[in-house]
């Protein structure tokens, strides 16, 4: 494992199609596509006109199957051109 990363869990890597629901800008949703997830959170590849800023809290569904939970997230990660990434706001 590489010394400067901070991840506490192994990540696995999955596709899938994730709504993702930015509250605080007038109920805007998107979708992103899933490359990879842990425990505490996801990398989601989005759209550059889509990508939310750091710090921000939004909630992501997966479409995979019928009533999905929402969770609760906070961007903690940006790659430019490529996605974010997300921690669970219940694994603070």
């Amino acid at each position: 494992m590489n010394p400067q990363d901070q991840r506490k869990h192994q990540r696995l890597a999955h596709r899938a199609k994730i709504k993702v629901a930015l509250p605080g800008e007038q109920g805007r949703t998107f979708f992103a596509t899933l490359r990879d997830l842990s425990d505490s959170g996801l990398f989601l590849l989005c759209a550059e006109q889509d990508m939310p800023r750091i710090d921000e809290n939004i909630e992501v569904q997966t479409t995979e199957f019928e009533g999905a939970p929402v969770r609760i997230a906070k961007v903690v990660r940006l790659e430019n051109a490529i996605g974010f990434g997300v921690r669970f706001a219940d694994t603070d």
